[in-house]
């Protein structure tokens, strides 16, 4: 009990370090009001915010504070939840993070539709299975004597350039270029490559299709999915913007940048060597003498930038790259079943899920509101280090990635940190917070209408996640 309790502690403490280092960021980072609510119910004022660098002071963090009274706690989130949203279903869950009790539900085991909250449980099961520092290799190899094979390790956030700071675009197919280029060279001078090269694409690590069926085809029309790749660049956007339109096929088009490159290193060196050809696929997994490779960021970094973001392409190439770490097939199924299991397997209740994808997109995903502040609390107290980092890589109130623009007042900046989800007619909003009283609380609340608004209800979510933040409750 005594090592219970210490680990305990210990996860408090990792939730109220990570809230801490969003207020840290919160003071480097200009305020926006919040926006409009995406419905045709009237929002209510905007919340007071802070201007640029005043600080705000985060309640006494202490692991013995009193826990909130339930039946308070219900009266001010019931009152809250309900508040500007007749017509809706709205449910959701809090549990106490120290203990894992739950204080708070609104039909909070009845699943839902989480939306992209569900990257949470890709979070948690990614870094698990695969470690926080884990890192994906693109390489490439010669086969024969004329074929360069450029082999996709699973990193969807290759970039171009040199040296890249930015998690998306860390490892550079430039780079790999030139190395390739040296290899090859070398390989001319043993006499064991000709002068002409083709190109050819080794996807393998993936299976199936490449699209969900689960998914609407509107999601690639309007740029929230492509096809899945274990290659791609920019999370298979067209440019490092962060708004720039996904490509078609993000594979391919990676490789058509390597092609160039590889092409302009072998005219700068002076070399005889030239490209043949368009990039095309192998035919299955290739075999050779490699040449050169390049290394991600690592997963920790990757799996904030997905959870900042909420970007459901690396979400997506996340669940593939679980099921793969457990041997199984690379495919969208498998995805979904494997971080199902992996979080099932850490003793958090999944009965009544159902996960049809990794990233939330799908209407058919079913979790309930009390299955991710689960999830939340056991990362946060668990005894691998990597899931207690959790909190540090959700979104900050008022400061970064989804939660820029949103619980930007002085009660909540910088203290809440949550992942968002939005879809139509489907709005979630499920994190952590501490209370006023100093408890460490994880929460998820979800909304659900019928009235063809994305997004619905927003502020219905940040007016809980206040009330909550700024309960003492006893």
């Amino acid at each position: 009990m005594k090592q219970a309790r210490q680990i305990m502690r210990m996860g408090v403490a990792a939730v109220v370090a990570g809230l801490v280092l969003g207020l840290v960021v919160f003071l480097l980072i200009p305020v926006a009001f919040p926006g409009p609510a995406p419905d045709s119910t009237p929002a209510p004022p905007a919340p007071e915010v802070l201007a640029a660098g005043e600080a705000t002071a985060l309640p006494p963090l202490d692991p013995e504070a009193p826990t909130p009274d339930t039946a308070a706690l219900k009266s001010t989130l019931d009152t809250a939840l309900t508040a500007g949203a007749a017509g809706a279903t709205v449910t959701g869950a809090v549990i106490d993070v120290a203990t894992g009790r739950e204080l708070y539900s609104r039909s909070g085991d009845e699943p839902g539709i989480p939306a992209s909250s569900l990257k949470v449980l890709t979070a948690i099961a990614a870094t698990h299975e695969l470690g926080e520092e884990h890192r994906f290799t693109t390489k490439t190899l010669l086969t024969g004597t004329d074929t360069v094979v450029l082999v996709g390790g699973g990193d969807v956030l290759l970039g171009t350039g040199k040296n890249s700071g930015a998690v998306s675009g860390r490892a550079s197919l430039d780079t790999l270029a030139q190395d390739t280029a040296k290899a090859l060279e070398k390989a001319q001078n043993a006499g064991t490559v000709g002068n002409k090269l083709r190109i050819e694409l080794d996807e393998s690590l993936f299976s199936g299709p490449a699209l969900n069926p689960a998914w609407d085809s509107s999601l690639v029309t309007t740029h929230n999915i492509s096809p899945i790749s274990p290659m791609a660049m920019y999370g298979a956007r067209a440019t490092a913007a962060p708004k720039a339109a996904r490509v078609a096929d993000p594979g391919l088009y990676a490789a058509a940048a390597f092609s160039r490159a590889l092409d302009a290193a072998l005219a700068d060196s002076g070399s005889k060597l030239t490209i043949s050809g368009e990039p095309t696929r192998t035919e299955g997994a290739a075999e050779g003498t490699e040449l050169a490779s390049v290394d991600s960021a690592t997963l920790g970094e990757q799996v904030r930038y997905m959870l900042e973001d909420s970007d459901n392409y690396v979400a997506e190439s996340l669940g593939r790259l679980v099921a793969v770490a457990r041997q199984e097939p690379g495919d969208h199924a498998h995805g979904a079943a494997a971080v199902g299991t992996v979080v099932e397997g850490l003793g958090i209740d999944t009965s009544k899920m159902a996960l049809v994808d990794t990233s939330g997109l799908a209407h058919s995903n079913r979790v309930s509101p009390l299955t991710l502040a689960s999830a939340l609390g056991y990362a946060a107290t668990s005894e691998h280090a990597s899931l207690r980092n959790l909190g540090y890589r959700l979104p900050v109130a008022g400061a970064t990635g989804t939660m820029s623009n949103r619980l930007g007042a002085q009660s909540t900046r910088g203290i809440v940190r949550a992942k968002t989800g939005s879809l139509l007619e489907v709005s979630s909003l499920s994190g952590l917070t501490v209370s006023r009283d100093g408890r460490a609380l994880a929460f998820s609340f979800f909304v659900h209408t019928t009235d063809g608004a994305i997004a619905p209800h927003k502020h219905v979510l940040d007016a809980a996640a206040a009330a909550l933040t700024g309960c003492g409750c006893r």
